[in-house]
């Protein structure tokens, strides 16, 4: 998944798409997320099997990815990326549910930061080749790498994995921290129920007095945050790419972002432990606002070739750091502000604000970008960024 992220928008520009292309494929990406996750959270309360879920899913993504090698129109990537976000929500669910079924209560924590720890390491690794691979082969070549990942996903989970004794319901998910800071931080659609107009009319009605509610202002300052983060991203790959750095140059980046993520998410405990989640979420706050400013400095100064390169580093290993510190002790936050029988009903309104913002700001990205350029772009992530901190404070002040 790591390597077909960063794969994706490189070859929409590859086939001459703009940033307008690649922001128009994310945001239908996020739009088809919403769905097909409260459907496959559906399925999965249904069936007292996990083990298909996850073997249909990676098999499924195994099969888009190959089929990636052969597409050579942009109409034909969204396409892609819509079946995708459909085909990967299958496991998503399942895999909470697995881990919790299978593991005693007592290590349960440990099971989760080891899968925590390996999924950002996979990030990273499906990446990585790409900083030399596309030197050497077609761009369109690392659809074949990428796909045989996913292969041997397929064969690993159909070998070895083992259905649980005593299945679980997936409201489960909201009733343990360990598995919903899990869920949040790798994958935000978490829906145990399916959000009606009522949950929005209830949210809508919350937010006229958001000045003296915690829990609205707190879901604010997330919505704010996934805007900023998808309005930043989506622009910044074609961002690199107009000002020409290679392909093997844009992996580069995004590998070191990776890594880096998958590093700090080992002392994110340590950090919440010592300085409390509170604090840890406002630091990373304020250091994503620099990340995002430092990318604003990379347009104004006009930077090119290897300065670019160092500069976007520096940018990634900012904002890199920042994002796991924060989705960490967010996650936590938002456990604990969830009232008792609410938890199901609340998960999907964050579920259902997290996809519109997701959607929001790839739409944006690319608009944004298109015409007034990227300044404007990263700029306005920026100021996203500021008013998240802004809602957060005032979030804990209410609490307290």
């Amino acid at each position: 998944m790591g390597g077909f992220g960063t794969l994706l928008p490189l070859y929409i520009i590859s086939l001459g798409g703009t940033v307008v292309d690649v922001g128009n494929v994310a945001s239908a990406y996020s739009l088809a997320l919403i769905p097909s996750s409260i459907l496959w959270g559906l399925a999965v309360d249904r069936k007292s099997e996990r083990k298909p879920f996850l073997t249909y899913s990676y098999l499924g993504i195994t099969a888009l990815l190959f089929a990636g090698f052969f597409i050579n129109e942009i109409g034909g990537l969204l396409l892609l990326y819509v079946c995708y976000a459909a085909v990967t929500t299958a496991a998503s669910p399942a895999v909470s549910l697995l881990l919790i079924e299978s593991t005693p209560k007592k290590t349960l924590s440990i099971t989760y930061a080891r899968y925590s720890a390996l999924t950002l390491i996979g990030t990273a690794a499906g990446a990585i080749p790409g900083a030399f691979w596309t030197n050497f082969l077609p761009l369109r070549s690392y659809f074949l790498l990428c796909g045989s990942f996913s292969a041997i996903s397929v064969i690993l989970a159909t070998k070895y994995l083992v259905e649980p004794a005593f299945p679980l319901e997936r409201k489960m998910v909201a009733l343990s921290q360990e598995s919903l800071v899990s869920r949040l931080r790798a994958f935000s659609m978490i829906f145990i129920t399916i959000p009606t107009l009522d949950d929005v009319r209830s949210f809508a009605k919350l937010m006229r007095s958001v000045f003296t509610r915690h829990l609205p202002l707190l879901f604010l300052s997330f919505f704010l945050f996934f805007s900023a983060a998808n309005l930043f991203f989506t622009a910044y790959t074609p961002f690199l790419k107009s000002r020409y750095l290679e392909d093997s140059g844009v992996f580069t980046i995004y590998s070191i972002l990776f890594i880096l993520e998958a590093a700090v998410f080992f002392i994110t405990g340590r950090a919440c432990g010592r300085l409390g989640e509170r604090r840890v979420a406002l630091l990373a706050l304020y250091i994503r606002i620099v990340g995002f400013a430092a990318g604003v400095a990379t347009v104004l100064l006009m930077l090119h070739s290897s300065t670019l390169l160092f500069a976007s580093m520096a940018v990634t290993a900012v904002t890199g750091t920042a994002y796991a510190l924060y989705q960490t002790s967010s996650s936590v936050i938002l456990f604990r502000s969830l009232p008792p029988g609410k938890q199901g009903e609340l998960l999907g309104v964050y579920s259902a604000l997290a996809g519109i913002a997701a959607f929001i700001g790839a739409i944006l990205a690319g608009y944004l970008s298109y015409h007034f350029g990227y300044w404007v772009t990263f700029s306005a992530a920026t100021l996203l960024v500021v008013g998240c901190v802004l809602a957060f404070r005032s979030a804990m002040r209410e609490e307290s």
